[in-house]
């Protein structure tokens, strides 16, 4: 009996703490009170106790339903954001590698296309050079022809002076011999002299001159004999000295010709050599140079595409975040509700009478 009375003791007191504290559950949020009015308004009403329990229940159902789909909605949302977070991720690493490697290869290519540059100037400079060369050995070439045209014009013109000299002189010797003459009208060769002497300047032709002036003074017929004879002989030397430098200057100009032609071949072949490298080292650079564009871009747009997935992944981050915290805020709503919807459950089916009771002293409170 007193086992008896001590458990009723004990679960009157347990009862009355938990309903003191359900109270104050329900008495401390909008919801909880919410249903402290609903409660109070069935209690003034006629409608059956039953018709309350089997509201709040419903009220249960539908906050465990909600509760449910939402956690279901969680899972896939959450699901969905770790997909699409991966996939960003996997995505911005591989960009970062990408541009890395791009980095790296294009700091690479960079002194070959440097190297290129300066390797396509300095054969651009070589054919210039051998151009320069071509067209000073041509100037040269030039100059040394015009000379010996000079040269040759000026023997040929000499050769046929003396000829005439010469066929004038055997003609007035012979005619003197003949004694068709005498030598005092020897005179008439100082005018033939005196035109070719303004044309022509020739080695010897002083001498000739000179003997020719004594001659036309000589009165002793046997000493202007001898000097005609000298003189023929001096015009004989000429005309040999002036067909052996005609032969001279032709092999000399044949061997100039020869050489120019030789050194020109030469340069030709080095150009033709640096010309067919140049096209090809600028082919390579060309080469080089696109490829380094190519890189560039790719690396440019690698980039680009780099940031924006990381803003995509902060964005969609940020937006997980903020349905997780929506998520979150709800879910300890609906606990909320829960915990107090079975807070009001357990007052009407264990302590109606003193719910009534208090409710309808604070009724009449206000």
């Amino acid at each position: 009996m007193k086992l008896l009375l001590f458990v009723l003791f004990v679960y009157t007191y347990a009862t009355s703490a938990q309903y003191r504290q359900a109270m104050e559950d329900l008495n401390d949020d909008n919801f909880g009170q919410t249903l402290l009015e609903t409660i109070q308004m069935h209690i003034q009403s006629d409608e059956p106790v039953g018709n309350l329990i089997n509201m709040l229940q419903n009220l249960q159902s539908q906050v465990e339903k909600v509760q449910y789909k939402a956690d279901e909605q969680h899972k896939r949302i959450t699901t969905n954001c770790n997909i699409n977070l991966d996939q960003l991720n996997d995505q911005i690493n591989n960009y970062k590698i990408k541009s890395v490697t791009l980095k790296s290869y294009i700091d690479n290519l960079n002194p070959n296309v440097k190297q290129s540059v300066a390797t396509v100037e300095r054969k651009q400079k070589e054919l210039d050079d051998y151009k320069q060369e071509l067209k000073q050995a041509a100037e040269k070439r030039e100059k040394e022809h015009n000379t010996y045209t000079n040269i040759l014009d000026n023997l040929e013109q000499a050769l046929f002076g003396f000829h005439q000299i010469k066929l004038a002189f055997n003609q007035f010797i012979d005619s003197v011999q003949k004694g068709q003459r005498k030598f005092e009208s020897f005179v008439e060769m100082k005018q033939v002299l005196k035109q070719v002497k303004h044309t022509y300047k020739l080695e010897g032709y002083k001498h000739i001159v000179q003997m020719l002036q004594a001659l036309s003074k000589q009165t002793s017929e046997e000493e202007a004999l001898k000097l005609a004879i000298q003189l023929s002989a001096i015009l004989k030397q000429i005309e040999s000295y002036i067909q052996t430098e005609r032969t001279r200057e032709d092999q000399a100009e044949l061997a100039r010709e020869t050489a120019y032609n030789d050194y020109k071949a030469q340069i030709a072949d080095l150009f033709n050599e640096a010309s067919k490298s140049l096209t090809e080292m600028t082919g390579i650079l060309d080469s080089q140079s696109n490829e380094l564009k190519l890189s560039e871009n790719e690396k440019k747009e690698a980039d680009v595409r780099l940031q924006n997935k990381m803003k995509e992944f902060d964005n969609i981050q940020a937006e997980c975040s903020i349905l997780d915290q929506e998520y979150q805020q709800q879910n300890r709503q609906r606990n909320q509700q829960s915990k107090l919807l079975d807070q009001a459950i357990l007052l009407t089916t264990t302590s109606l009478g003193q719910l009534k009771s208090d409710l309808l002293k604070h009724a009449e409170v206000y």
